[in-house]
């Protein structure tokens, strides 16, 4: 199989996953670690962002093993792949959503993405996906009293507005 299709495979692998990682391990045994993320962020670094962190030594042991072992070659493609998911999910909850080391601007089709992170940190948890979240139909109908039909926030939502979707405890319920 040619080296960019196993970097596109496992690119779209990568959100199944993070699904499964944020569910059962971030919001489970590695929740001491991922509160952090939850709550009102004091400094720049947060104990969360040790999973990035262990993900990308995984990630670069792979690729070493990729390019020093001719049979492990497959490695190097699949270590790209998640290193390509990787930045595109950093950049998209870090910097888009979070606005943690720079502000940008709206960028339309990242909305829906943003919009269902919110869910994530206001409701019980899902969605848990970050690309191609999935919102069950419970969330979406409480979600209605945060969206108007247009998706934009309304009712007066200061949390939402403010971007610091977290709190000081694991949720935030809303009605």
């Amino acid at each position: 199989m040619p080296s960019f299709i196993v970097v596109i495979l496992v690119f779209i692998l990568m959100e199944p996953l993070t699904y499964l990682a944020h569910r059962y391990v971030m919001h489970g045994v590695g929740w001491t670690l991922h509160a952090s993320h939850h709550r009102p962020r004091e400094t720049r670094v947060e104990l969360n962002d040790l999973f990035p962190v262990m993900f990308a030594a995984i990630t670069i042991v792979m690729l070493a093993l990729g390019t020093s072992i001719s049979s492990l070659r497959v490695l190097v493609p699949i270590g790209i792949g998640v290193t390509l998911y990787g930045a595109v999910y950093s950049f998209v909850h870090d910097v888009y959503i979070h606005g943690r080391f720079f502000q940008v601007g709206v960028i339309r089709p990242l909305e829906v993405l943003k919009r269902a992170h919110i869910l994530h940190h206001l409701f019980d948890g899902e969605p848990y996906g970050m690309l191609m979240p999935i919102v069950p139909k419970r969330i979406r109908l409480q979600a209605k009293t945060l969206f108007g039909e247009d998706g934009e926030l309304r009712n007066g939502q200061d949390l939402l507005k403010t971007g610091d979707f977290s709190s000081g405890r694991k949720y935030i319920e809303v009605k």
